[in-house]
């Protein structure tokens, strides 16, 4: 093969895609590189999409204790026995007039009062303001569970295990059943060329994760790849340095005439060679598709910083922080990336408290209301700057492992913590939520109580809505066509309906979350 030695022109990232014939396909492995050059010459029909919407979805990783996020307070009936349960772990919420009042009031919330955690003020701000609202009592499901059926109930697998919990979430299906994708995959596969090809005009992946390769974001046999950047943009061909600065002159966009730049420009020239057999010429394919987005993004990130939006001074300078501000970049840039439906993933870690937990949550929640805070804010004044942009846009919500447990593990605060349970409550947020509400049913927080998992497990709630009637109401919003949702949500028929608007008894009411 002849290489090319002009080593003085670097293919810009409008050449570079106007030279891949491939620069407009979804990332991907060598299976779905085959799928796409076998469906070339079939004929499908476009359909456009008019709107532009995205799902963020924020994990906390480990399991956070949410009975400390939202919290009984003042009149609630519920507040003295988390005062006298929670014990050591307990934050003082006005429940007595000797205790301090350290519980941020939802004010919004029409029902028993409940406050947030004191490191949550941008959030319980948001909740007030409408931007945000909580579902209480939702986890894993492979049937509705009660206390009187637990014994003979199908439960999920490893109930209470870091890693088959997240799992089990992230599948949205059958959790009795062995792992296959993810819901935000299968939902990317309804919108792609094999399912309704609904998001036709993408240049990069629907799918976008900013915390590596998750499970949540796996579609069915690779069929739609998800497309992993770093917080910084983005991750390059190694070895070149950052950016390419050992093997490109910034100021001429030009080849070094070092070995580096001689090295990368070779790479390139391999990497636009044809090859006659379909093997080799889709593993080069791949290698085209990674290069191709790399430029997609850097020109998502520069039309971000055209935005108005100083993305630098809002976000805090923390991992969630940082992960969240590329995401609002990329939406913000998101002409570039082409997709008028978009899913993306971040995740915060730590909040398996075992022990620590008075040390550890209020900072771990700080991290998490200051980035959180932040996106919303990010999101609002993109609104304004952009006129092609409204902040009904996005939908932000978030999940973990599992909630903690009831009563502490200790009496000593210092080394006192919580331990694995079930069902959590979970937050959303973004200018479609209905906010300021509580949605699902509010379990009685009561060792032995009627939502308490039997045989003394110190408080580990039975949740009252499945992953599945949640999630389903999420996809629908992003444009899932109705007749889809049970293909997609196979465990759901399982559960009551999560769209049905008769608000007659718990989890009926779901769909009224989204305005």
């Amino acid at each position: 093969m002849a290489i090319n030695r002009n080593f003085n022109i670097k293919v810009s990232r409008r050449r570079f895609l106007g030279r891949s014939a491939f620069g407009s396909l979804a990332l991907g492995g060598l299976p779905q590189t085959l799928n796409h050059l076998g469906l070339m010459n079939a004929a499908a029909e476009e359909v456009t999409l008019s709107d532009y919407k995205a799902l963020v979805c924020v994990f906390l990783r480990g399991g956070c204790d949410m009975n400390n996020f939202l919290i009984p307070r003042g009149t609630n009936p519920q507040a003295n026995r988390y005062t006298s349960n929670r014990g050591i772990v307990a934050i003082p919420n006005g429940s007595s007039s000797a205790e301090g009042d350290d519980t941020i009031p939802l004010s919004a919330h029409n029902g028993d009062p409940f406050g947030f955690h004191p490191s949550l003020s941008k959030m319980a701000t948001m909740f007030n303001s409408g931007e945000l609202s909580m579902l209480a009592n939702c986890g894993n499901l492979s049937e509705v569970v009660t206390r009187a059926n637990y014994d003979t109930a199908v439960l999920p697998v490893q109930l209470f295990s870091h890693s088959d919990q997240v799992t089990q979430w992230m599948a949205g299906s059958q959790p009795d059943k062995p792992f296959s994708s993810g819901w935000g995959g299968r939902i990317a596969k309804n919108f792609s060329p094999e399912g309704n090809n609904l998001n036709p005009q993408g240049k990069s992946s629907m799918l976008i994760t900013v915390s590596g390769t998750s499970d949540f974001l796996s579609s069915p046999g690779g069929s739609v790849a998800q497309y992993a950047v770093s917080d910084n943009g983005a991750i390059s061909v190694a070895g070149y340095g950052s950016n390419y600065q050992n093997a490109i002159t910034a100021a001429t966009n030009k080849y070094k005439n070092n070995n580096n730049g001689k090295r990368l420009a070779a790479f390139e020239d391999v990497m636009f060679h044809r090859h006659k057999h379909i093997l080799e010429e889709g593993y080069n394919t791949v290698v085209r598709r990674a290069r191709a987005n790399e430029g997609i993004i850097g020109e998502a990130i520069t039309t971000a910083t055209a935005s108005g939006v100083n993305f630098d001074s809002l976000f805090p300078d923390t991992d969630l922080g940082r992960e969240l501000k590329m995401v609002a970049q990329l939406i913000a840039g998101r002409n570039c990336l082409g997709n008028k439906r978009q899913i993306f993933f971040v995740d915060q870690g730590g909040f398996d408290t075992h022990q620590d937990i008075n040390a550890d949550l209020p900072v771990l929640l700080t991290q998490l209301d200051d980035a959180i805070g932040a996106f919303n804010q990010s999101m609002k004044e993109l609104a304004a700057n952009d006129s092609d942009f409204d902040y009904n846009n996005v939908i932000g919500f978030q999940a973990s492992d599992f909630n903690r447990t009831w009563t502490p593990n200790g009496s000593n605060f210092a080394s006192s913590g919580t331990d694995h349970a079930w069902g959590t409550n979970a937050f959303l947020f973004g200018g479609p939520v209905n906010g300021g509400k509580i949605y699902g049913k509010i379990p009685q927080l009561r060792i032995n109580g009627p939502d308490d998992v039997p045989s003394g497990s110190r408080g580990r709630w039975i949740p009252t809505t499945a992953v599945e009637q949640y999630s389903a109401v999420l996809a629908k919003w992003l444009g899932v066509p109705p007749a889809d949702i049970g293909s997609i949500f196979p465990n759901l028929s399982r559960f009551p309906d999560p769209f049905d608007d008769s608000e007659s008894g718990p989890n009926l009411d779901l769909i009224d979350f989204l305005a």
